[in-house]
């Protein structure tokens, strides 16, 4: 990876922030992504493999998103509630 800073206004990095939490991925990835996008060249039509590949990023995202947990949480906490499960049985 190389390093690149840019400038953004406020309505830029108040939208890239909101977009990436709600893909669950971090302002970086997503930023790169946006590039990948832009630099496709539009005259060259993507392989098989590539819409294959577009197309299974795409589902891994969607099933991603409905397993997210909600909010924040700690390894601990996770711990306790499993503990928890195991006694009950």
């Amino acid at each position: 990876m190389v390093r690149k800073q840019l400038y953004i206004d406020e309505r830029q990095e108040r939208a890239l922030k909101k977009k990436a939490r709600s893909l669950g991925i971090s302002e970086a990835e997503l930023v790169r992504q946006a590039l990948d996008r832009v630099l496709e060249a539009p005259s060259r039509p993507r392989s098989g493999r590539e819409t294959a590949l577009a197309a299974f990023l795409e589902r891994a995202d969607a099933i991603a998103r409905e397993h997210r947990l909600p909010g924040r949480f700690r390894r601990e906490e996770l711990y306790e509630e499993r503990e928890a499960r195991l006694v009950r049985r």
